[in-house]
C-alpha cells in the first residue's frame, strides 16, 4: 500500500512539473524536477518510517509452537531382508522300475507309510511261470551235478560230464537269482517314511518306467532357500542367525544359516543359502514364502533419529534444527550438519554431528530458517525426558563415550595407534571376538 503510495506522489509532482505549454525541456529545467522529486522522495520515506513503527508498536510478536525432539543414544540393528521358499528334500515321486498292470492298492492318499513298505503290487504272474520253469530245470540240474559230482570222486566217467553239469547248475541258479531279484521289483515300495500324498494310477491301469505313480510328501524336516546379493558374501556365514517370517501363518520361526552357496549367478550376481527348519506340526509347505531377516549389524550406543527428521540441502547435504535456549521459553533455530551412517526401516544412524541429549525441530519445523525463534509445542514432554536422562547415571555416562566409523582400509590395530587405546580394550568395549572389522562399523574408541 505504501508503495503505491509514493508512485501516486511521484505521477502528481511529474505532471505538476512538466510545461504542457511547450513541447521541448531545457536540461536546466529537468535538473531542477529531479531535484524537486528526489526531495518529496525523502521527505515520503521518512512519513513512511514512522507510520511502520506505529504499526508494529501496536503488534504483538508472533514466535511459531513447534514439536522438540530429545536427540538420545540407543540400540540399533540393521537386518538383511530377502524372500525365500520352502523346499523339502521329503518329496518323491513314486516311479515303479518295472512295466505292468497294477495288480494290488496297499495305501490310500492320506496314509502313512514306513521306508520300505509296499504301496503296489504290479501283476507278475509271467514272471513267476518264468521262474517257476527255470526252477525245475535247476532241480535237475542239480541232482546231475551231485551224481556226476560223486562219480569223479570215485574215479568214474569222464571229467568232462562232471564240468557240464556244474557249468549248468551254476547257470541256471544265476538266472533263477536274476529272476527273483525282477520280482522283487513288481512290488512298488516307499522309498521314505511319509504321508502318501497323491495317488496317480488306478488297480488294473497299466504302469511303466518313467511314469510317476504315486507322490510321498514327509514335511517333519524342511528348509528354506533364498537367493542373496553377492555384497553380502562376508556378512553371511554357516551359523548366521535368521528371523523368517511367514505372512499367510502370521508365524515366525529363528534358525540359522545351514549352507552357504559356492557360485555366484552370473545374471543377477545372487548365491544362494538355505535354512534349515523343523517342521513337526506341518503347517509348512513347499513352495511356501517366507521373508528371512538377517542382522549384518549391531550397536549398543548409537545416535539413532527418525529418518523424517533429517533433512537435505541443495547441496545434497544432510541436517537438523537444534534447538538452543535463549530467555525464558525461547528457542533459537541453528542449522547442524550431519554425517550420516546406515538406515534401517525409518530410523537412521547419524555418525557425526550429533552427541546426544540435544533438541532438535519435529516434523512440525519444516519452512524454517536458521536463526528463527520458535517455542515448544510440547515442553512438558521434553521436560520429562530431560529429567529422565539426569537421573540415569548410565546416560551420563554415555555423554563422555567417544566413536569411530571404521574407513576402507582401517585395521584394528591402525585404530588402536590413532587412539592410544589398548587392543584390549577395543575388544571388550566393541564385544570382538577377534580383530576383524567391517568398513562402516561403529567402534567406541574412548570411555
Amino acid at each position: 500500500m505504501n508503495k503505491y503510495l509514493i508512485i501516486t506522489l511521484l505521477l502528481i509532482v511529474t505532471a505538476s512539473c512538466s510545461n504542457p505549454e511547450s513541447g521541448e525541456e531545457s536540461s536546466g529545467s529537468l535538473q531542477e524536477q529531479k531535484a524537486l522529486i528526489e526531495k518529496q522522495i525523502d521527505s515520503l520515506n521518512k512519513i513512511l518510517l514512522e507510520i511502520d513503527k506505529k504499526l508494529q508498536a501496536g503488534q504483538e510478536k508472533v514466535v511459531p509452537q513447534i514439536e522438540a525432539v530429545k536427540v538420545e543414544k540407543q540400540a540399533f540393528q540393521h537386518y538383511i531382508e530377502l524372500q525365500g521358499n520352502i523346499d523339502t528334500d521329503g518329496n518323491v515321486m513314486l516311479i515303479p522300475e518295472v512295466m505292468g498292470s497294477v495288480k494290488k492298492i496297499y495305501k490310500n492318499e492320506g496314509d502313512k507309510v514306513r521306508k520300505g513298505e509296499v504301496v503296489m503290487l504290479l501283476d507278475d504272474a509271467v514272471l513267476r511261470n518264468q521262474i517257476s520253469e527255470v526252477q525245475t530245470q535247476y532241480n535237475l540240474a542239480k541232482t546231475t551235478y551231485e551224481r556226476q559230482k560223486r562219480l569223479w570222486e570215485q574215479k568214474i566217467g569222464s571229467e568232462m560230464n562232471y564240468l557240464q553239469a556244474k557249468t549248468k547248475k551254476q547257470s541256471l541258479y544265476k538266472k533263477l537269482k536274476t529272476l527273483r531279484s525282477q520280482l522283487a521289483k513288481f512290488k512298488v515300495k516307499a522309498p521314505i517314511s511319509g504321508t502318501l500324498d497323491d495317488l496317480m494310477i488306478k488297480e488294473g491301469e497299466m504302469a511303466a518306467p518313467q511314469r510317476p505313480v504315486a507322490r510321498i510328501v514327509n514335511l517333519d524336516k524342511v528348509y528354506m532357500q533364498a537367493d542373496v546379493s553377492e555384497k553380502y558374501l562376508s556378512k553371511i556365514k554357516k551359523g548366521t542367525a535368521v528371523e523368517i517370517y511367514f505372512p499367510e501363518l502370521n508365524k515366525k520361526i529363528r534358525s540359522v544359516v545351514s549352507y552357504v552357496g559356492n557360485f555366484i549367478h552370473p545374471n543377477n550376481r545372487t548365491f544362494k543359502i538355505r535354512v534349515d527348519l523343523l517342521n513337526l506340526d506341518g503347517d509348512l509347505k513347499p513352495n511356501l514364502t517366507g521373508n528371512l531377516k538377517i542382522k549384518d549389524f549391531e550397536t549398543q550406543n548409537a545416535i539413532v533419529l527418525p529418518l523424517s527428521l533429517v533433512q537435505e540441502d541443495r547441496q545434497g547435504n544432510n541436517y537438523v534444527y537444534v534447538l538452543k535456549k535463549q530467555e525464558d521459553s525461547i528457542y533459537k533455530v541453528k542449522k547442524q550438519a550431519l554425517e550420516t551412517g546406515i538406515s534401517y526401516k525409518d530410523k537412521i544412524m547419524i555418525n557425526n554431528g550429533l552427541k546426544g541429549g540435544e533438541l532438535i525441530a519435529g516434523l512440525s519445523a519444516r519452512g524454517l530458517t536458521e536463526g528463527d525463534e520458535v517455542v515448544l509445542a510440547n515442553p512438558d514432554i521434553v521436560k520429562k525426558q530431560i529429567e529422565k536422562a539426569e537421573n540415569n547415571p548410565e546416560e551420563k555416562t554415555k555423554e563422555n563415550i567417544k566413536y569411530h566409523t571404521v574407513k576402507k582400509g582401517e585395521t584394528l590395530y591402525a585404530i588402536h595407534k590413532k587412539y592410544n587405546v589398548s587392543l584390549k580394550n577395543l575388544r571388550k568395549w566393541n564385544r570382538l571376538k577377534n580383530d576383524n572389522v567391517r568398513v562402516g562399523q561403529r567402534l567406541v574408541v574412548k570411555k
